[in-house]
């Protein structure tokens, strides 16, 4: 079976339970950026794109309109899981390109259910 690129971006403690999800499907191959810059650099020199770039809210520190730019231009939707992001937040976010923003759900179930339907689209 050939895995799926996926890229994580985060570098908060919300990074590792994204990376617990993401870790029981052994399908994925999880790249991991600390931010968006960084994401960007990765982005240049990988020869295969992922699939999906997920992030935290730590993603949305800074602007993400050259990241989402980017991505967009590679066909790669950015989800992002966070709690407590403002409604001015979500919508600068949404307006500059991101797919999809997810309130954390605060049980694992759900969480875990989350990641695994936004990573099988």
């Amino acid at each position: 079976m050939q895995s799926i690129p996926v890229l994580l971006i985060a570098d908060d403690n919300e990074a590792t339970v994204l990376a617990a999800a993401l870790a029981k499907r052994p399908e994925l191959h999880v790249i991991e950026a600390p931010d968006g810059p960084r994401a960007i650099k990765l982005l240049e020199t990988q020869a295969a794109a992922p699939a999906l770039a997920i992030g935290t809210a730590a993603v949305l520190a800074k602007p993400v309109d050259a990241l989402v730019k980017i991505l967009d231009a590679r066909g790669i939707p950015l989800i992002v899981v966070a709690v407590g992001l403002s409604a001015k937040v979500k919508q600068r976010a949404l307006a500059a390109g991101v797919r999809e923003i997810h309130d954390r759900p605060t049980d694992w179930p759900a969480y875990s259910e989350l990641i695994e339907t936004a990573t099988r689209r």
